[in-house]
């Protein structure tokens, strides 16, 4: 899938270097290139949707992109873009490109907890399509 699993703004809608692979268990925690753990974003670490998973580490541990040193990338739930772009929704990544829908992760973060860092991401998400609009 050639299009952020964030926003779903695909590679060709804007000028090339506009897109980066983030590490959801960041390299520095062990995080390793399994396709499990990398995912494609608009920005690089410090702009767009790359930039705000790593300015806003609460909601994107939450969400699943970010994911920490203790934890397995191929067990954590991230929410985004299915493998069609046509749906948000709770996925596990495994090692082999798979993506699969599973339940939201209930067992690590409370309800609430979630539901505020959808609402947060949401609202950012609107705006990185917009940005993409502009850019076209």
């Amino acid at each position: 899938m050639d299009r952020s699993v964030m926003s779903g703004v695909p590679k060709t809608s804007g000028p090339a270097g506009r897109y980066s692979h983030h590490h959801r268990q960041l390299r520095s925690r062990g995080g390793t290139d399994s396709p499990a753990n990398l995912i494609l974003l608009t920005g690089s670490g410090t702009t767009g949707e790359h930039g705000w998973v790593h300015e806003n580490p609460g909601p994107a541990t939450v969400l699943g992109y970010m994911v920490p040193s203790w934890a397995d990338p191929t067990s954590t739930p991230i929410y985004r873009l299915d493998m069609f772009g046509m749906d948000y929704g709770w996925h596990l990544q495994d090692d082999d490109g798979q993506v699969e829908l599973c339940d939201p992760p209930t067992d690590t973060h409370p309800a609430e907890l979630i539901e505020a860092a959808l609402t947060v991401f949401d609202a950012f998400k609107t705006k990185s399509r917009m940005a993409a609009i502009r850019n076209l």
